[in-house]
């Protein structure tokens, strides 16, 4: 019984972790365009979407290591940061807040801003977690 928990809780973290993946890759083939507003709000969604797949493979993972965490990104981020599986809180904080700046009200300075971080720290930021997770899934941690 045990055995069939472990391998479902594995499998749904596989998936979320190919889920985060897909969504990541969108994300940095927008980054490459020439940013426009129409540009500028593909981001920001494409962003909000890749936080939400970070955060939720961080939540799988930390289940199937049998951490006992809450599945809400503000919950799972500290458990992921003293589990060593992100760096830099301080970027991570910044980015759940404009995850939440960005799906409640539209303004275009902020706009701006959010799109400008995603950029500087919030892709490469995805990008560092998802090759830590990959490198761990495939040496079987």
């Amino acid at each position: 019984m045990e055995d069939d928990k472990a391998q479902g809780l594995a499998q749904r973290y596989a998936l979320q972790l190919q889920n985060f993946e897909k969504a990541l890759l969108r994300l940095e083939a927008v980054l490459l365009l020439n940013e426009n507003e129409v540009v500028r709000d593909s981001i920001i969604q494409r962003f909000e979407f890749t936080f939400e797949m970070a955060w939720k493979s961080l939540f799988r993972y930390l289940l199937m290591k049998q951490e006992k965490v809450a599945a809400r990104a503000w919950d799972v981020l500290p458990v992921a940061f003293e589990s060593g599986l992100i760096e830099e809180p301080d970027v991570w904080t910044r980015l759940r807040e404009y995850r939440n700046d960005t799906s409640h009200e539209y303004d275009q300075n902020k706009a701006m801003a959010v799109a400008a971080y995603v950029r500087q720290a919030g892709a490469p930021t995805f990008r560092a977690l998802l090759t830590r997770l990959q490198a761990r899934q495939q040496a079987g941690r």
